[in-house]
């Protein structure tokens, strides 16, 4: 191929459009059928007079809730599914109405403003009931413990307050203290205390081991999947493909259903590796995500990487409710386990470790360069961004940072997103010689 029938190849409008065949996508439509099927069950229950819990998705314990037969509602996630089907904007400016600040993370003003006495529980996806119980388990901003006291104010929901300590010990490759896990699972032996009298269901460490087999099965096959991107090509996007597979390891955590479907996602990842098919037509560049998605512009966010035929590699938000890469769940001992897995969020890292992280997904995923999406209204994500920026310049890895919000549509520019992705490209072409 000529360098001028190069550079053509490396940029169209049809890759933007590209989409995955069909017999090699159906991990995706199952997924949101399981996700609806998820919002569904949670209503029923709820009509049935069942206790409902509200979440959070980094370092829940959806173990323990199913032990009980309380469903979760996780309002980051009926947040963003809001968003992504573009109804975010009214939410914001009733949440500001209210009180709310422009600068407060979106997903607690739609949290907020998506549920009575603001809204009516509605979203894309179903009803979401009222919660009887808010588990707040503070591993990120501290504008979350606000959130869950509005809550609380609102409805009476009664608080379960888990406080995680952070991973602090970087010098000893990930390693959580022994006496860090055993506050947390002294903290979750009470809720479990709580709990019994609050149901009247009894606690069940062997009951609790057979869920936890489950949801070790299907976390393993989540890491398996992610670590496709190691293959040159890689058969998905470890980013914006990811991100619709990682629903259900938050969600439904804890059932055969939910193992069955990441063997499942394999087994397609795998299909799809030999046949020689991948989210793009082709694999010009692989890239490393740092940060949340812009969920209101999310397929036009992607398409702009996707002109270049450009793919996620890995990402570090795919793993916000638990760092796959180093963590397993160990069903013999269920309540330590999960209260390590609850320690390893991804925000409970300092950042040399995030760092880390980041550099090791470079080297293992060959990737050539670094996309960092900052959020205007998130804290936890965008600190330290800056730096991150600085520290993979300086060991001559390519590195772009983008800004936007994960929910609010109002901070989106696609004519400025674009001419700095593409500018971002037209670098990264030069220094492969493609150009």
């Amino acid at each position: 191929m000529s360098a001028t029938a190069k550079g053509r190849a490396l940029m169209s409008e049809e890759a933007a459009q590209y989409k995955v065949p069909k017999e090699y996508n159906q991990a995706v439509a199952l997924q949101s059928q399981l996700v609806r099927k998820y919002f569904e069950d949670v209503a029923a229950a709820a009509a049935k007079g069942k206790k409902i819990a509200y979440g959070l998705v980094e370092a829940n314990p959806i173990e323990i809730l199913r032990l009980f037969d309380i469903p979760v509602v996780y309002p980051e996630v009926f947040s963003l599914q809001i968003s992504y089907k573009g109804g975010a904007l009214p939410l914001m400016l009733a949440a500001e109405n209210e009180g709310y600040s422009t600068d407060c993370c979106s997903y607690v003003k739609s949290g907020v403003a998506a549920v009575p006495p603001i809204g009516t529980g509605q979203t894309p996806l179903g009803y979401v009931p009222k919660p009887d119980i808010a588990v707040l388990t503070y591993s990120g901003c501290q504008i979350y413990i606000h959130w869950w006291e509005q809550y609380h104010y609102w409805t009476g929901a009664k608080i379960f307050t888990i406080d995680i300590p952070y991973v602090r010990d970087y010098e000893r490759d990930h390693y959580v203290p022994r006496h860090d896990i055993r506050y947390v699972a002294d903290q979750l032996m009470n809720v479990i205390s709580q709990l019994e009298q609050l149901t009247g269901i009894r606690y069940s460490e062997e009951k609790l081991r057979e869920i936890l087999t489950y949801t070790a099965d299907a976390w393993d096959h989540w890491r398996m999947a992610l670590e496709m991107g190691k293959r040159v090509p890689t058969p998905l996007d470890g980013y914006f493909e990811a991100i619709y597979y990682m629903s259900l390891i938050t969600l439904t955590r804890g059932d055969k259903t939910t193992a069955d479907y990441y063997r499942f996602l394999v087994d397609e990842l795998q299909r799809r590796a030999e046949a020689g098919i991948g989210p793009t037509p082709e694999e010009q560049f692989r890239l490393v995500f740092e940060g949340v998605p812009n969920y209101p512009y999310y397929k036009e966010w992607w398409s702009l990487f996707k002109r270049w035929n450009a793919r996620g590699v890995a990402g570090t938000y795919p793993k916000v409710a638990g760092v796959v890469d180093y963590f397993r769940f160990n069903p013999d001992k269920p309540i330590e386990t999960i209260a390590e897995y609850m320690i390893h969020a991804y925000c409970n890292w300092n950042m040399l470790m995030r760092a880390d992280l980041l550099k090791y997904y470079v080297d293992a995923y060959k990737a050539d360069g670094v996309v960092i999406h900052s959020i205007k209204s998130c804290r936890s994500f965008s600190m330290g961004q800056g730096d991150f920026k600085e520290y993979f310049v300086g060991m001559d890895i390519p590195t772009l940072i983008i800004e936007s919000d994960h929910v609010d549509p109002r901070y989106y520019s696609e004519a400025q997103m674009r001419n700095r992705i593409d500018a971002f490209f037209e670098s990264l072409a030069l220094r492969k010689g493609l150009k």
